[in-house]
């Protein structure tokens, strides 16, 4: 069984997964072509936003560039219960990784979005992990759980310092650095809340920009439309949990398990640098509103 407190986050992480689905798919749905370019673009642009923000953080507190660090100082979202993984090997040049559940995978399977999600896979990973390490990493990533007849993720995420240039090397190595001193970094709590509500607002800022820039008013109007079939889904499947657990769908369940919060203007600080394109408004008017319709609150 599992506590209210992880069934939270297994929904906050489940609505994460289907906004990219329902927007992503309804871009190349609608677009074609033309929507997959926009939304491969709008993913690697994501990757390489949260790439720099944790590089960002781990310069800030003196810690290595390198991948002991990228998979395991300060994780942005908490853990779900439902992932699985074999972790091979991890140390400053490598992280080996065989991921056996993946709920993201899961979740896109039982909502038609397989190849939506296969598309996620190959744009943001080796965007975000190569971009972090200053765009010398090498990503290998052979086997997907939104790959049909992939029985796992293979993750091969490689940093050598060979392939550095020499300023680089003591950045990333602390043998390349004989002054250093590893920092005592006390342990964060990760927040689940304000973690998806952060990349989700990212996220799907990124799928707007490049549908605005790439498809004009035909791309923004299919990323409405993603919108509206998001918050249909988002309100069948709470109504459904909340069931399932004898709870009511109202104000303080959606503000626990969805990553937004229904009036936008709660989460104003984190669209000030995500503003742009009425990113804020369209989310309000096409997701908030009709999923607050949607559940009767």
């Amino acid at each position: 069984m599992y506590t209210y407190e992880q069934k939270c986050v297994m929904n906050l992480g489940d609505a994460y997964t289907l906004l990219y689905g329902f927007i992503a798919g309804n871009l190349i749905g609608r677009l074609g072509k033309s929507g997959e370019r926009a939304v491969r673009e709008a993913t690697r642009q994501f990757g390489y936003d949260r790439a720099e923000t944790t590089r960002k953080r781990h310069l800030e507190v003196n810690a290595k560039i390198n991948m002991l660090n990228l998979f395991t100082l300060f994780h942005d979202l908490p853990s779900d219960p439902r992932f699985r993984r074999e972790l091979q090997e991890i140390n400053p040049q490598e992280r080996v990784s065989h991921t056996l559940v993946c709920p993201m995978a899961d979740i896109w399977a039982e909502y038609g979005q397989k190849a939506i999600g296969r598309i996620y896979c190959e744009e943001f990973h080796p965007a975000c992990y190569n971009h972090y390490a200053f765009d010398k990493t090498q990503v290998n990533l052979s086997k997907t759980l939104t790959q049909d007849g992939d029985e796992y993720c293979d993750f091969n995420v490689i940093l050598r310092p060979e392939t550095l240039p020499e300023d680089l090397k003591p950045v990333c190595f602390a043998e390349y650095d004989p002054c250093y001193r590893e920092p005592e970094i006390p342990h964060v709590e990760t927040d689940g809340k304000k973690g998806f509500a952060l990349l989700s607002v990212k996220l799907y800022f990124y799928l707007l920009k490049y549908a605005a820039l790439q498809l004009g008013e035909a791309g923004v109007q299919a990323v409405r439309e993603g919108l509206n079939q998001f918050a249909d889904a988002m309100g069948d499947l709470f109504l459904k949990r909340a069931a399932e657990d004898g709870l009511a769908v109202d104000r303080a369940y959606v503000r626990d398990n969805l990553p937004v919060d229904l009036d936008t203007q709660v989460d104003a600080p984190l669209w000030e640098a995500y503003g742009d394109y009425n990113a804020r408004g369209e989310m309000q008017k096409e997701f908030c509103d009709r999923l607050a319709e949607k559940v009767g609150i």
